[in-house]
């Protein structure tokens, strides 16, 4: 009998560790360490510490970034709005064309691993650690 209630608290317990959500996970703020594009053209490029990403519970967040690729400074300061469909993340803000959405390749509480592509060929990962 007590082999059996060890069974069940364990049981218990990887079911309750297991059931945080992705967007439980989400929330919170986001270290951008590295930002990589690969283009078709083969032009890669890369950018360390980009900047942060904030994910608000109530679907909405903030973009800190500021970084540099092949000569084209980026700075993003916007507001977003994000949704969450299996492992992907869909970020959509204001006079964006379209939303982008980012597949979660690596999902750990602390660090995670996205990709994109733009409908051409081109791919974009960001490594994002928590703070």
């Amino acid at each position: 009998m007590k082999q059996f209630n060890k069974i069940y608290l364990v049981l218990i317990a990887a079911i309750a560790l297991g059931s945080c959500t992705l967007q439980q996970r989400l929330t919170g703020t986001w270290n951008i360490v590295k930002f990589q594009e690969t283009n078709i053209s083969q032009q890669n490029a890369s950018a360390s510490n980009v900047g942060t990403i904030q994910f608000k519970k109530d679907g909405s967040g903030v973009k800190s970034l500021s970084y540099s690729i092949l000569g084209n400074q980026t700075n993003d300061q916007k507001p977003f709005t994000w949704t969450i469909n299996g492992n992907n993340v869909t970020l959509n803000s204001e006079n964006a064309q379209f939303p982008k959405s980012w597949i979660i390749i690596t999902n750990k509480p602390k660090y995670q691993v996205w990709k994109t592509t733009d409908g051409q060929g081109n791919i974009q990962k960001m490594e994002l650690k928590k703070q």
